[in-house]
């Protein structure tokens, strides 16, 4: 059963991660080489993976977070 779990919450995340339509440049609108929670708010799909991308935890997106 744990491992149907974590195979559908996987299917969920590339799932959304599809239907975020816009690229790195398209969300880092003051072109500070990071996408910040307020840019990342434009995107309802964006915004439930932002804690999940976010793998540093520094409230930031990065390029390389991002394209994960």
């Amino acid at each position: 059963m744990k491992t149907l779990n974590v195979a559908f919450t996987t299917l969920v995340l590339l799932a959304s991660a599809s239907a975020m339509a816009g690229t790195f440049a398209d969300f880092d609108t003051n072109k500070d080489g990071v996408i910040s929670k307020s840019e990342a708010a434009a995107s309802e799909s964006l915004m439930k993976l932002f804690d999940e991308l976010d793998a540093n935890k520094d409230g930031e997106l990065s390029q390389e977070e991002f394209n994960k």
